[in-house]
């Protein structure tokens, strides 16, 4: 019995034995933590824990700000806002931080029943859709649920966004798809289904940027697949008074005209959005794109596309961040990886004309799914805030799983029929026997050899996922095990370091944060955040137990890396407030310090220990003089108020209380 000839029930066994399996393999992911992204935009983000949904507008109560705010929670107007604007994936933090507050299990239920979600309607699509075998389905659907590229969107709670915008994605097209089936008769359902489609493409949109391709996906697969199609059917040819090619051109005409026109006011809404302002990022946050050099610039980003093919072919080397140093930029046309680049282009484009050409829509829609969602984040347009990113591949992974299932189902079919073929042609004496064993007679051997080959390769491809999938969930419990595993994985990546030494710090082991502060700066040597935090350590080893010389030394090396940091990043408030405690401490310049801390403020007004440590400056630098000497102090002043009581009973700070709020920042 074939495939699709088992009952209903199998059927449905079959459609949902990926849901099981993906539930499964991410089961692990459960009991992890906020890691990484997850906690600017969860744990401090005051759009997820405001009850109101917003910063509070200075008279006590909470204003709404989740549709003016970007992932993280900074206003879309500020032109340090990344543009990022997903406020359907921060409700559904909102809704979480309600339900269980920062207990990360809830957060994490949420992604694995939403990838959960994503696979059965994949299943379904594929089947009912695009109306694959019921083996492809089954295939596609299980390499999708246990693929390892997709851990950092499933365990990473933050890859809720990828997650959400790949349901509405699919339930977008499912919708259209319907439309397209729909006859002539029924306007308002034909309504109601395009109405429907261009609502959850919008839901797409606000729960990630790539969502924007929902609907050209769409359009562009209802152009592609029905190029071929005959004109004439049949139960319409019966009308006696309807042309049946008039009727079909002008419903697509109005399919096509609709869905262009929301494509164009969706991309405007969105557009209209970055209030004039395009996405600022720094050349350590996308090396490849912000080259000065036109030449290395267009190889590197022309390589990226192969980088991502292999990522989804073999996942061995996973990492949560690719900037700075994870792949090396492509300088002159005598690299290697050029031909990498140009082998992925001819087999893409000889793949593309082959299914156009015989019109297969199954290799239309993995194609026109695993390229349609880059386009946004391909640099194309203008520069993106990474190089690569794992979980930005979830939703073209749909086409890629679906182009595996399709190929492999395809080779069981060329090897059964071939086994059927030659025990025909066997049993009327065309062929010899070939006798191996008992049980092979009356068949060519290569057929059989040829499914046992495509079983091992499947159980040996999926058995390595699974295992795969399992290790980088456990990888993303924990910033220390996260952490770790991209220092294991790409130890050139001068991010990397950065955020290592920062756990470590945390940890107290300032030796081992130094060093890895050290080997960031020495990889990428304009790394203004390492060298601020490298400063405030050795800033802070200078208020130890040390020598006079020690002390001098370590002072003047950490102002040396907080100048560094103010040289290559102007407007870093972090190293002027710095500064502005070694004036006050050790050089005894209150007048430079004083403009530091304007500065500051100037850049940044919420800045509390630069306003905390202005006001003891101007309003009480005539009682006293700060001075670093054995036990010498400084007097803070109170909450704003109450300083009036606070200049009678002044509470004193030493030099440590001053490295304690520096090492804050």
């Amino acid at each position: 019995m074939s495939a699709d000839q088992l009952p209903a029930s199998e059927s449905r066994l079959y459609c949902f034995l990926p849901l099981l399996m993906g539930c499964l393999v991410f089961a692990n992911s459960l009991g992890g933590d906020f890691v990484h992204d997850d906690l600017s935009a969860i744990r401090y983000n005051e759009d997820v824990t405001s009850s109101g949904g917003g910063a509070s507008d200075g008279t006590g109560t909470s204003k709404s700000s989740i549709w003016s705010n970007d992932f993280w929670g900074t206003a879309l107007s500020d032109v340090k806002s990344h543009k990022s604007y997903r406020p359907l994936t921060v409700l559904s933090f909102r809704w979480n931080y309600l339900v269980g507050g920062f207990n990360p299990f809830g957060y994490h239920v949420v992604n694995v029943a939403l990838h959960g979600a994503v696979i059965i309607t994949f299943a379904r699509i594929c089947r009912h859709r695009l109306q694959t075998t019921l083996r492809t389905s089954l295939m596609s659907a299980s390499l999708f649920a246990i693929h390892s590229i997709h851990t950092e969107a499933v365990a990473g709670i933050v890859g809720r966004a990828d997650i959400l915008a790949t349901l509405f994605f699919l339930l977008s097209f499912s919708c259209y798809h319907r439309l397209m089936e729909e006859g002539e008769e029924r306007v308002g359902r034909q309504c109601f289904r395009w109405t429907s489609s261009v609502v959850l493409a919008w839901a797409s949109l606000t729960a990630k940027e790539h969502g924007i391709a929902a609907l050209p996906v769409a359009l562009l697969f209802d152009v592609t697949s029905t190029s071929h199609v005959k004109l004439v059917d049949k139960r319409i040819r019966r009308a006696p008074y309807s042309s049946p090619t008039a009727c079909w051109k002008i419903s697509q005409f109005h399919r096509f005209t609709g869905t262009g026109i929301a494509i164009i006011a969706l991309t405007l809404w969105r557009v209209s959005i970055l209030n004039g302002q395009l996405p600022t990022f720094s050349d350590q946050d996308n090396p490849l794109a912000l080259s000065h050099h036109f030449l290395t610039r267009v190889l590197s980003l022309l390589y990226l596309p192969a980088v991502n093919m292999g990522l989804l072919l073999a996942p061995v080397s996973l990492s949560y961040d690719w900037q700075t140093g994870s792949i090396p930029a492509i300088v002159t046309w005598s690299d290697g990886r050029n031909a990498a680049s140009l082998l992925f282009y001819i087999s893409a484009g000889l793949v593309a004309v082959v299914a156009f050409n015989r019109t297969n829509k199954i290799i239309i829609w993995s194609l026109l799914v695993m390229t349609v969602p880059m386009v946004p984040c391909s640099n194309l347009f203008y520069a993106v805030g990474f190089v690569v990113a794992e979980r930005l591949l979830y939703m073209p992974s749909l086409g890629f799983c679906l182009l595996v299932g399709h190929g492999l189902d395809n080779l069981l079919i060329i090897s059964e029929n071939a086994g059927d073929v030659n025990q025909g042609m066997a049993r009327a004496g065309f062929t010899h026997k070939i006798k191996r064993s008992s049980r092979a007679e009356g068949e060519l051997c290569w057929p059989r050899l040829m499914r046992r080959l495509i079983f091992i390769s499947t159980v040996v491809t999926a058995t390595s996922l699974l295992t795969k999938t399992l290790v980088r969930n456990e990888e993303w419990s924990s910033r220390k095990t996260l952490f770790s595993s991209g220092l294991r994985a790409m130890p050139n990546n001068a991010k990397i370091h950065y955020n290592y030494a920062n756990l470590q710090r945390d940890l107290g082991d300032w030796d081992q944060a130094m060093l890895h502060y050290r080997r960031a700066i020495q990889l990428w040597p304009s790394y203004s955040s390492a060298h601020n935090n490298l400063g405030t350590l050795l800033l802070g080893r200078s208020a130890g137990p040390t020598t006079d010389i020690e002390r001098k030394k370590l002072v003047d090396e950490a102002e040396r890396h907080f100048l560094q940091a103010l040289a290559v990043h102007f407007r870093h408030v972090h190293a002027r407030y710095n500064l502005a405690v070694i004036n006050i401490c050790y050089r005894h310049n209150l007048d430079k310090a004083i403009s530091l801390l304007i500065d500051c403020l100037s850049l940044d007004a919420k800045h509390k220990p630069a306003e905390k440590l202005l006001n003891f400056l101007t309003i009480d630098r005539n009682r006293s003089s700060p001075s670093v000497q054995g036990s010498h102090q400084v007097n803070e002043t109170g909450s704003t108020d109450k300083r009036s009581d606070d200049l009678h009973k002044k509470t004193s700070i030493t030099m440590n209380d001053l490295l304690l709020i520096l090492l804050e920042n």
